[in-house]
């Protein structure tokens, strides 16, 4: 059982560790010509700057002596995590690819796992200057005009300070609308949004990048996100916390089960995303 003292104490790290690594992020996104791009053993890309916020996220959240498992940082074994039931999930650079394209939509992730479930998530939007968070018993929230700075240190008692609680809206999209990956897509999702449409009528696809998707969401400005395509745990951790705090269901195709977390392989199955307005939507495959 965590106290309440303890979860303002992690959350307000989460969220100070997100504006420095955005700043760090944000540094080489505007100076830099050069990302120093490589591919790592999976063939997707990686930069300076996934690197560089890997180590400072990794180096102010050592300060809470919990263990942290990152898309940059070193591997571990099953053997070694198997038996963590609270640490950090973190993406220091989602969406990389967006992030070499130059088209602002990359976040920075980073959730607080308890017993392999989000407890809270934070994502930050740093060239929109947005972020959002989520809180086990006050919900989800976001804000805009949070500047990425190296020195972030805020209180908890900032953070809610003009926070909106999310979703920002009540009220089914007309159309409705279907968030998809910008960069990453695939055949499965046509069947799905012909059973949605059957079910909803119009619809409309909008395609961003990153964790950006779950968050839209969550404030209601999209009623669904589908992926197919691979995603890792570290990929929706934050996302699924933020999402659940506001009253969204996250769960895998096919099933309808909730995604599961710190599993020997970390890859996620195909999932959906869907608001309250859409809870009669059968996902099964």
């Amino acid at each position: 059982m965590i106290e309440r003292e303890q979860t303002d104490f992690f959350l307000a790290g989460a969220y100070n560790a997100a504006l420095r690594a955005g700043a760090k992020i944000m540094e080489i996104y505007t100076r830099y010509d050069d990302f120093f791009v490589g591919l790592k053993a999976d063939s997707t890309p990686i930069t300076i700057a996934d690197r560089e916020a890997h180590t400072l996220i990794q180096h102010y959240l050592s300060a809470t002596r919990i263990p942290l498992l990152s898309e940059e940082g070193r591997d571990l074994y099953f053997d070694e995590r198997r038996g963590w039931d609270l640490y950090w999930l973190v993406d220091p650079l989602d969406g990389t690819e967006e992030f070499i394209k130059r088209n602002g939509e990359f976040t920075v992730n980073i959730a607080l796992m308890v017993d392999n479930r989000p407890y809270l998530g934070v994502i930050y939007l740093p060239t929109t200057e947005t972020i959002y968070f989520s809180d086990p018993d006050r919900g989800s929230f976001c804000k805009t005009g949070v500047r990425p700075e190296m020195g972030a240190q805020y209180t908890i008692g900032q953070l809610f300070g003009q926070a909106r609680r999310l979703p920002l809206t009540t009220q089914r999209n007309t159309p409705l609308r279907i968030a998809l990956s910008r960069s990453h897509e695939s055949e499965q999702v046509k069947e799905h949004i012909r059973r949605l449409r059957d079910q909803a009528g119009e619809v409309q696809i909008v395609e961003y990048g990153s964790s950006l998707k779950m968050c839209l969401v969550a404030e209601g400005s999209v009623d669904c996100y589908l992926r197919t395509t691979p995603t890792s745990e570290w990929d929706t951790a934050a996302g699924e916390a933020i999402a659940r705090g506001a009253g969204v269901r996250v769960a895998a195709l096919g099933s309808g089960e909730a995604l599961r977390y710190n599993e020997e392989s970390l890859e996620n199955p195909p999932f959906i995303c869907l608001t309250q307005h859409l809870s009669g939507y059968e996902w099964q495959q």
